[in-house]
């Protein structure tokens, strides 16, 4: 005899997340573990650019590669216990790979605490890099996280909506908004600070990273929202694609960004090895002329 209606729904609100109610081809199955493989494994990789990029820096600025590697760290763990999840939640059965493996659940709620340790970190990196005032910088660092915080934590509640009445996960949804659009506010508080305070020759940049910000955080509220498009499992892959994404590009590539501008920052400072680093390029070349090298 089938289930009944009511037993499904509760079976389905009781595991969480869709990937553990849609069985996968072999493609969709190995597409999900390879993006997860190479999320974790970039963070890993690039823990160590971000340490040996900090010793090219002005001392006041080493800190910021500092902490992106300890966001790749935290991101890359946290990545690959979600692929070590994913990898013993579905067994193949002949046909497809089946959820629920063994009893194995899979859930994304991991990222949820991951992007709790990491997000105030990311955002404490802006002031820092535009070498706001140490008073400035704690108080917007302190407004830019809190926010932050309320944002993931409504928003870890709510996708627990996603497998059955979509009412907990829209709700929640705009709750978690409402904080999102609070913490950029106080992003763009940040922007505007850094905007007076850059060299005329790097003016540009954190406008730039502005854009950049609202690009890149804007693929995390597209995948939550996914579900409610459908259960399958080309769906469950394009999530997973997405979170990745996002994360990659908000954590990794924003590192990235940011040690470039404090490079170029500490060259204008007259500090000889970011100077050194940049001598092939046009801003170096005005650093190595204003010196009479």
């Amino acid at each position: 005899m089938a289930p009944s209606n009511t037993v499904t729904d509760v079976a389905a609100s009781m595991v969480g997340n869709i990937e553990n109610l849609v069985p996968l081809t072999s493609g969709q199955y190995t597409m999900g573990s390879l993006i997860l493989m190479v999320s974790y494994g970039a963070c890993f990789a690039f823990i160590i650019y971000f340490v040996l990029s900090s010793f090219q820096l002005a001392p006041r600025y080493r800190v910021v590669p500092v902490m992106s590697a300890i966001v790749m760290a935290s991101a890359g763990l946290n990545l690959m216990r979600e692929f070590s999840l994913w990898e013993a939640s579905f067994a193949f059965d002949g046909a497809m790979f089946q959820p629920l493996a063994e009893g194995n659940v899979f859930t994304n709620a991991f990222r949820y605490g991951n992007w709790t340790i990491t997000v105030p970190i990311l955002l404490t990196q802006l002031p820092i890099a535009f070498a706001l005032s140490r008073p400035d910088l704690h108080k917007r660092a302190f407004r830019m996280s809190i926010p932050a915080v309320l944002m993931i934590w409504t928003g870890l509640y709510g996708q627990f909506g996603e497998t059955g009445d979509f009412t907990r996960l829209n709700i929640w949804g705009v709750i978690s908004t409402i904080f999102f659009v609070w913490m950029l506010i106080e992003v763009r508080g940040v922007i505007s600070a850094a905007v007076k305070n850059s060299p005329p020759q790097l003016v540009a940049w954190p406008k730039n990273i502005w854009w950049y910000f609202l690009a890149t955080w804007g693929i995390y509220p597209i995948a939550y929202a996914l579900p409610q498009l459908g259960q399958t499992g080309d769906l469950v892959v394009v999530r997973q694609l997405l979170y990745s994404i996002a994360d990659i590009t908000t954590k990794l590539v924003y590192g990235i960004i940011l040690s470039r501008y404090v490079l170029r920052r500490s060259a204008l400072e007259g500090y000889v090895p970011a100077a050194e680093a940049l001598e092939t390029s046009p801003l170096g070349s005005q650093v190595a002329s204003a010196r009479g090298d």
